[in-house]
């Protein structure tokens, strides 16, 4: 299943956004203290999500884009509230 980020204008940019994806995915845990193994990781992860040359929608239709190809051909069930999968 593809969940990355392709195209986010920087390449550094890009390999930092896939970083923290994978640990998301990986370590499922919603803390960034939880998620990062040490203070500059921690700082790295900030400074992505405080980034002005990222915008929240380029940030969402690059998850939508992997959300699409991950359902396409696929029956999905869609549960609600605080269930994670």
């Amino acid at each position: 299943m593809r969940r990355e980020f392709t195209d986010l204008g920087d390449h550094r940019l890009l390999l930092r956004g896939n970083k923290i994806l994978n640990d998301l995915f990986s370590r499922s845990v919603h803390s960034i203290r939880q998620l990062t193994d040490d203070d500059a990781s921690a700082k790295g992860f900030y400074r992505f999500l405080l980034n002005e040359r990222i915008s929240e929608n380029e940030l969402l239709s690059n998850l939508i884009g992997n959300c699409k190809a991950a359902c396409s051909g696929r029956y999905v069930i869609c549960f609600q509230d605080t269930t994670e999968i």
